[in-house]
């Protein structure tokens, strides 16, 4: 365990020193974003024991917000704002509110109740932008991924339980104005519930601001 700790301290010194390092070229933008996501989102839950036919499904909505810093890094090596390619590297965190309904009903004549949670936890994304590429606007496109500790209650009831989760999202942002973006996104969420296991895929649209 004391050795794995060793390592991990060992690689985030590294990329720490590795970004200082670019960062202190001169050829790097960072600025702080905002983004903003709402949308439509399917579950399929599964509770601890059950088998695969028994996996209830639900329909709900989502609320999320990413406060990330937008490191770019130009591939030409120009920290220009015009740049044509940059690679992007963000840094952030994550928060969101997830609601779905009950689910449908099961073979055995049951159904798992509504729920809603919030979470929030670091993420990490990895991007390209690219100012000239099909249309004339910047456009974006990102993968992260996060880590979130949620708290959920089940609708209705007094009952609460708190629970991890890891979320993978794939992104498109097309810049409108200067700072302004419009943004799609994809989010899957892997959820380790109290009672269960909960799959949560999201369709979101959205802004970002980049100040």
């Amino acid at each position: 365990m004391r050795k794995r700790i060793g390592k991990m301290k060992i690689v985030t010194f590294a990329l720490l020193t590795a970004l200082w390092v670019i960062l202190g070229t001169g050829k790097v933008i960072a600025l702080p974003a905002l983004d903003l996501h709402a949308g439509f989102a399917n579950a399929w839950t599964s509770l601890n024991g059950s088998s695969s036919d028994t996996m209830g499904h639900h329909c709900g909505w989502s609320l999320s917000a990413d406060a990330r810093w937008v490191i770019r890094l130009p591939l030409d090596g120009e920290a220009q704002a015009a740049s044509t390619t940059s690679v992007l590297i963000l840094p952030g965190m994550r928060g969101q509110f997830t609601a779905m309904a009950a689910s449908n009903w099961l073979s055995d004549g049951s159904r798992y109740r509504a729920w809603s949670a919030l979470g929030l936890g670091p993420e990490l994304g990895i991007g390209l932008y690219m100012s000239n590429f099909i249309l004339s606007h910047g456009q974006t496109f990102l993968v992260a991924a996060a880590v979130l500790g949620n708290v959920a209650n089940y609708t209705q009831t007094s009952l609460y339980n708190a629970y991890i989760s890891w979320l993978v999202e794939a992104c498109w942002e097309l810049e409108l104005a200067k700072g302004w973006a419009l943004s799609t996104a994809f989010p899957v969420e892997f959820a380790c519930r109290a009672d269960g296991r909960s799959i949560i895929a999201t369709v979101n649209l959205g802004v970002r601001y980049a100040f």
